[in-house]
């Protein structure tokens, strides 16, 4: 049997080729990469140079009429000359390219950021539900995850824009959705929505009180548990403290708030705004008003008294004074119309021509309009009732719902798919993460007597978080660029916008670096804040 020749140490002055020398083979590795790398960037940067002298100088156009590199974005300055079908900031086809694409981006952002709350909400809950130990929870949540993940999401949309919302019924016939101030039709989906109003600035001052004093209650009973070792229901104590001083800014906010007021015609000879109803039951002779809508039903009051008998109040279009005034109203169930203005003098004018026997809106504007009647002291200012937020209700006033806020069903459409499709890719990476967590954990924490609640929010999902929070990065990252199927639907997304803007200007390359950079800057920015929570949860080793 031959014997192993032992691996001898080499000598000092034998020396490795440099062919077989790890630290040289990595010096030339690394020049040869930097090589390729330049004659690839060369090769882009001619390619592009030759393509750009094919399109000729049209393309960087200046405003002297010379041509230039430095021009080649000016074009942006010009008229869109195309109109955009939503749009959260104002716009008109007079506006700039820049103000279009400004447009897009903004709804870009709106789609990714709404998705990104409620696909994050919707796999978390459906992720727990798949480890439920309820077998109906655990089954369709299972089927969900199964059926969404195998399913394009193009087709998806498809289904939801045109299979689900354009089916929906005439405006006329709207649903309303669980009795709740929800109305779902063929131009979309309206619903209430809260509205800021004057005072709630004094209100924001008791909130940041509550949260101080719930801050200053949370301390004082942790200490007190770690010197009495026992649990003081801090949660429960902290939770209460906040909303007294809440409740509290609120009564006081909403006694000695005088910032919106009513101007009431002669006529109607009112001091106060309770004294409406008053007025309403006599005109109707009723007693209950809260009845007239069944006494309409069973025909002893026809719709025309109704009508005759409402109350015409003149309002200044999507203003606080809107909100209040309506939902006032409504709360005293007193029938009233409303018509709408943009400009507080024409306001003024229809309510000193008789169109409207109220005219509600800020105090300031109110005390100006009465200055400017032919007999101010015959009009009395009436203070209106005001809280430092106010639901905004959707109702149906002519053609269309008014009020609350509206989802167009392109904007619905895409919103919905993307978080149908993004939370069960999110479901699974959360049960994963949660099944991660060792069982001890979880025995050790039933062993303490922790409720199965406690035990998931204190023991399994902080330790679970490790484990979510980097796979969650690419669904987050994969949802804002998802959204540029919003194409399908025809909703104005950046993309969308892009596509109109290539298509009318002609200028392809300029646009698409635009797109690449706003998209790479958000995915830039989704990637940076998840990997600073990320090392905010990480184990701290010694």
């Amino acid at each position: 049997m031959a014997e192993l020749t032992p691996n001898l140490p080499r000598s000092k002055g034998e020396s490795i080729p440099f062919w077989r020398d790890i630290r040289v083979l990595g010096v030339l590795a690394q020049i040869a990469f930097v090589v390729v790398f330049i004659l690839a960037a060369t090769w882009v940067i001619r390619n592009v140079l030759g393509n750009l002298d094919e399109l000729g100088e049209a393309q960087f156009i200046c405003a002297d009429g010379g041509s230039s590199f430095r021009c080649a974005f000016d074009f942006l300055n010009l008229e869109a000359q195309f109109d955009i079908a939503e749009k959260p900031i104002a716009y008109t086809p007079a506006d700039s390219y820049w103000r279009a694409l400004s447009v897009g981006l903004l709804n870009t952002i709106k789609v990714a950021v709404l998705g990104i709350i409620l696909a994050t909400i919707l796999g978390a809950f459906t992720g727990i539900a798949r480890l439920s130990s309820n077998w109906l929870i655990r089954t369709v949540s299972k089927w969900y995850v199964d059926i969404i993940r195998q399913t394009p999401l193009l087709l998806q949309l498809f289904f939801l824009y045109f299979g689900v919302l354009l089916t929906l019924p005439q405006i006329r016939q709207a649903h309303q959705f669980l009795g709740l101030p929800v109305y779902l039709s063929q131009r979309g989906i309206n619903l209430a929505w809260p509205v800021i109003m004057p005072s709630f600035t004094t209100w924001l001052a008791f909130l940041v009180l509550g949260l101080a004093v719930a801050a200053a209650l949370w301390l004082i009973l942790g200490r007190l548990e770690q010197r009495l070792e026992r649990s003081a229901n801090r949660s429960l104590w902290v939770t209460l403290a906040f909303l007294l001083a809440a409740g509290a800014g609120w009564v006081v906010t909403g006694s000695r708030a005088n910032n919106l007021a009513l101007l009431v015609a002669p006529e109607l000879a009112v001091s106060e705004f309770d004294e409406l109803q008053a007025v309403a039951r006599e005109r109707l002779q009723v007693e209950d008003l809260s009845q007239v809508d069944e006494l309409v039903a069973q025909g002893t009051l026809s719709e025309e008294t109704v009508e005759a008998a409402a109350l015409k109040v003149c309002v200044l279009e999507d203003t606080p004074a809107e909100t209040a005034v309506i939902a006032e109203l409504q709360q005293a169930s007193i029938p009233f119309q409303v018509d709408s203005f943009d400009d507080p003098d024409e306001a003024t004018e229809a309510y000193a021509a008789g169109d409207c026997q109220v005219f509600a809106a800020g105090a300031g504007v109110i005390g100006g309009a009465r200055g400017s009647l032919e007999n101010p002291n015959a009009h009395q200012v009436v203070n209106l009732p005001e809280q430092p937020l106010r639901l905004s209700a959707p109702r149906l006033q002519g053609l269309n719902f008014v009020g609350g806020v509206k989802l167009t069903p392109e904007f619905a459409a895409i919103l919905i798919g993307l978080v149908i499709y993004t939370g069960a890719f999110i479901a699974e990476i959360v049960r994963a993460g949660i099944q991660s967590v060792a069982k001890g954990q979880s025995e050790a924490a039933r062993a303490l007597g922790l409720t199965e609640a406690q035990r998931l929010r204190l023991i399994v999902l902080p330790q679970a978080l490790r484990v979510i929070i980097p796979p969650l990065t690419s669904q987050y990252l994969n949802l804002t660029k998802n959204s540029t199927l919003a194409l399908a639907v025809a909703f104005p997304d950046l993309w969308s916008i892009s596509y109109t803007t290539i298509n009318q200007s002609g200028r392809a390359i300029q646009i698409i670096l635009i797109i690449m950079v706003t998209y790479l800057s958000l995915s830039l920015l989704i990637s940076a804040f998840l990997n600073w929570y990320n090392r905010r949860i990480a184990l701290v080793e010694r």
